[in-house]
């Protein structure tokens, strides 16, 4: 069995367990598949929770520590509990990523079994949040926020996609976060993540990307130091903001890539940072559904086997490199 070495501990599995959402947001790289896809040629099913919660023990024992539940939307899986609860000895971190249209009914689960609750919210301005969603409901997501400090949940991460449209919210989700805080005594952090490229979104990431690097710059000028956060994957940076960490991850300025990236066709964005497990168990390292970039770890597969095919996705993580000026790379790629 190959484990991962001690310095790709902190690579984590993007598990998705249920493949549809109930938002459409326009950042939404759909049509690259990311985790919450399978190669639709193989017809696979979702993974029923037993044989979910196998493969999850399976991937932990070659040393992933930190699971991070995602979807579509993960909440609308009605296992989600069991799930929960099912790979809660596996791991010393479980996260997920919810729009939270669904937390409130999952609310003591996500207490019980989850140490990070991540709540997609793309504007303060309820109108904005709900023309990015395409989604009325987005209007209530701070009202949830709101419910799951006053209903005790410890530690929330505000996951903000950051676009020329948004740019005017960051502040004001900054002291949002900073009322719920001194108000309820929430661990709350910010993320800003960059607009993430597909060819489906090609025109709409020309139109709305912002290169992070300008908007340090201008955080740096008003005084607020900026630091740099090593990690596996893009390169990321914080700094405090009203008693508020806010951590910026960056896939412009380097990304790490591998062998298999060298003669890829979808030159992704982000590069190779975590390990993707879909709802029907196809396992991959690239956002892509690419048939030959990946392996269905479904209920037919024994555990010898299984071994073998996560043994290969290790070995790749394992083996990643940093890419400096990946962006001016990525940009000839796009454009040729």
């Amino acid at each position: 069995m190959v484990y991962l070495l001690s310095e790709r501990q902190g690579t984590f599995i993007r598990a998705s367990i249920y493949d549809h959402c109930n938002f459409a947001c326009q950042y939404c790289a759909a049509d690259m598949g990311m985790e919450n896809h399978t190669p639709t040629c193989l017809q696979a099913p979702l993974l029923n929770t037993e044989d979910y919660i196998r493969n999850m023990k399976w991937l932990a024992q070659h040393g992933f520590r930190i699971i991070s539940f995602t979807g579509g939307e993960p909440l609308l899986n009605p296992d989600f509990a069991r799930i929960a609860e099912g790979c809660r000895p596996f791991f010393e971190t479980m996260e997920i990523t919810t729009n939270g249209t669904k937390l409130l009914e999952n609310i003591q689960a996500v207490k019980k079994y989850i140490d990070v609750l991540k709540i997609s919210i793309d504007a303060y301005d309820k109108e904005l949040a709900v023309r990015i969603a395409h989604n009325d409901m987005a209007r209530n997501t701070m009202s949830v926020i709101e419910e799951s400090c006053r209903d005790g949940i410890k530690k929330i991460g505000f996951n903000f996609v950051y676009m020329k449209q948004n740019e005017k919210e960051l502040p004001k989700l900054i002291d949002y976060a900073g009322r719920l805080r001194e108000k309820y005594g929430t661990d709350i952090y910010i993320s800003i993540l960059d607009l993430y490229y597909s060819r489906g979104n090609r025109a709409f990431w020309k139109e709305q990307f912002v290169d992070l690097s300008t908007v340090r710059e201008q955080i740096e000028r008003n005084g607020i130091q900026i630091n740099r956060r090593l990690r596996v994957g893009c390169d990321s940076y914080n700094f405090i903001c009203n008693g508020i960490v806010v951590n910026m991850k960056d896939s412009i300025s380097c990304t790490h890539r591998a062998k298999i990236c060298e003669r890829c066709t979808e030159y992704c964005q982000e590069g190779i940072y975590s390990l993707k497990h879909s709802a029907s168990g196809w396992l991959s390292v690239c956002p892509s559904n690419t048939l030959s970039l990946g392996t269905l770890l479904n209920g037919r597969t024994n555990e010898k086997e299984a071994h073998e095919m996560i043994d290969q996705y290790v070995t790749t993580i394992n083996e990643i490199k940093r890419v400096d000026h990946t962006g001016m790379i990525f940009r000839e790629k796009i454009d040729e």
